[in-house]
């Protein structure tokens, strides 16, 4: 059982990064010629209690961390979860477009290849909504690791 969640995750995170250097495949053109990173959206608790996003460079040492398994999630157009808080330290990976969250910041759209990293187990929390049209696929990896870190990671 184990073996056959690591190749969960080895195919998710592959489909995730296929889905981002397709939907994104102009900028790809663009960040071989300069340093430009993929980005994931990192969801967090600020010192103020509420949530908010950064952006992050996805790269080998930002997501080096054990997972303890992979579940995919279908959610239907219009669902929509109230304000919560997420249940755990994962990642999510978008594999279909629609999906949209709300955090102290606004709103966050969510496209097919984006990667999110929930980190906001205290506070107010955010909302998850499908504003497509079409069913949202996203793969899930909760962390082993479950610390979480108060305030943005990108500024340090």
């Amino acid at each position: 059982m184990h073996s056959m969640t690591k190749g969960l995750v080895a195919v998710a995170f592959l489909a995730g990064f296929g889905l981002g250097w397709t939907v994104k495949g102009d900028d790809a053109v663009v960040s071989a010629q300069g340093e430009t990173s993929f980005m994931m959206k990192r969801i967090y608790t600020g010192d103020d209690g509420l949530s908010h996003v950064e952006e992050i460079a996805l790269n080998a040492q930002s997501v080096m961390e054990q997972v303890t398994g992979a579940v995919v999630r279908v959610s239907q157009p219009g669902s929509f979860s109230d304000w919560h808080v997420g249940p755990s330290r994962r990642y999510i990976i978008n594999l279909t477009d629609g999906g949209q969250l709300e955090v102290a910041d606004g709103k966050v759209d969510l496209p097919a290849g984006s990667v999110e990293y929930i980190d906001d187990l205290t506070g107010k929390g955010h909302t998850t909504s499908n504003v497509g049209q079409s069913p949202r696929v996203s793969v899930h990896l909760e962390l082993v690791d479950q610390q979480q870190i108060i305030g943005p990671i990108g500024q340090r």
